[in-house]
């Protein structure tokens, strides 16, 4: 799935997280299980967590509980509260609610690329080429708009020069099938869907790609994170631990059975995207873990420039280090 580089070294890092899951589970004692509530949205990233119930090596140690949602919002809510320990996000959606005083923290980066640039009835190959041209974006002040608007300056457009319609997903994406707007910023699995319902869609820019050509060719964006509770984290950071390392597997093995984990995915409700067009949107996501050290460098980069335009999507600030578990 993606792009995956770095590959020893993972793999050592894999290595390293079985041996301290084994020395966890050598001295847990049996019937200690601890239910533990999961938020997810239905993406590629809830996928190493569905692998990790439907495996079963858990089962001695923690009764996972794994909920469907694309309600962030309802997430870090239920997170404030201590009623779920754990919570998949967006990277900088956790940051601001760490920032603003919900007690959470990030566990990893999970999510590198994920979002394009698709135009109807056209081809691109500029920012320039959008000159005149309609681009709908889900938020005003969200991520996409913060690339869009970041991608289209650093490349000498003025966003003004662009008519910038602001719809939420999916009603945006659905605005693009139906022809109605010139270009869309999307994540996958939308970015499929509209290519199969739009006819005249194209997919022009990976953005990814045009982040890296501002970044020294390092094209990984830290767009989502497994977050976890401070009441979780600091009631049980072993048991926390353990999960990690079983999520870290769980990337592994949806990387190396994508067929598998789509069938995973299709017994819970709240994954709607025909499992053939899921399938298919995974060529252009990166779920990959490139350590921890390497995340904290790429997301501060990203925060930096975020903060730049859209301070209010952190928090006004750099979250610091207790950000990370």
């Amino acid at each position: 799935m993606g792009k995956n580089f770095n590959l020893r070294r993972r793999n050592l890092v894999y290595a390293v997280l079985i041996f301290m899951l084994m020395s966890i589970i050598i001295v847990t004692p049996a019937g200690a299980a601890r239910k533990v509530t999961i938020q997810a949205p239905p993406v590629a990233a809830a996928l190493p967590l569905l692998w990790m119930k439907d495996s079963g090596q858990l089962d001695n140690l923690v009764d996972l509980e794994i909920n469907i949602s694309s309600d962030h919002q309802r997430g870090l809510a239920l997170m404030a509260r201590g009623d779920i320990g754990l919570l998949v996000t967006g990277v900088n959606v956790g940051a601001k609610a760490y920032n603003r005083g919900i007690g959470m923290k990030l566990l990893n980066v999970n999510t590198w690329s994920v979002d394009y640039l698709l135009t109807s009835g056209f081809q691109t190959e500029s920012w320039n080429d959008l000159k005149g041209k309609s681009l709908v974006l889900p938020l005003k002040g969200g991520p996409l708009d913060f690339l869009a608007r970041y991608l289209l300056r650093e490349n000498g457009v003025n966003p003004e020069d662009v008519n910038i319609i602001y719809r939420p997903l999916p009603g945006s994406a659905r605005y693009f099938m139906a022809g109605k707007v010139d270009s869309i910023v999307l994540p996958e699995p939308l970015v499929t869907i509209s290519l199969v319902k739009n006819k005249e869609a194209n997919l022009s820019l990976d953005i990814q790609k045009e982040w890296g050509k501002l970044h020294d060719g390092d094209w990984r964006i830290p767009y989502v994170g497994l977050f976890v509770s401070e009441k979780l984290g600091g009631e049980d950071p072993g048991l926390v631990k353990m999960i990690n390392g079983m999520y870290l597997q769980g990337i592994e093995w949806v990387n190396n059975h994508p067929v598998e984990a789509v069938r995973l995915a299709a017994g819970y409700q709240g994954f709607s995207v025909p499992p053939k067009l899921f399938l298919e949107s995974f060529k252009r996501v990166d779920l990959n873990y490139y350590g921890q050290s390497k995340s904290k460098t790429l997301i501060k980069t990203y925060f930096n420039e975020i903060l730049e335009m859209y301070p209010d999507m952190l928090g006004g600030r750099l979250p610091d280090e207790e950000f990370y578990f």
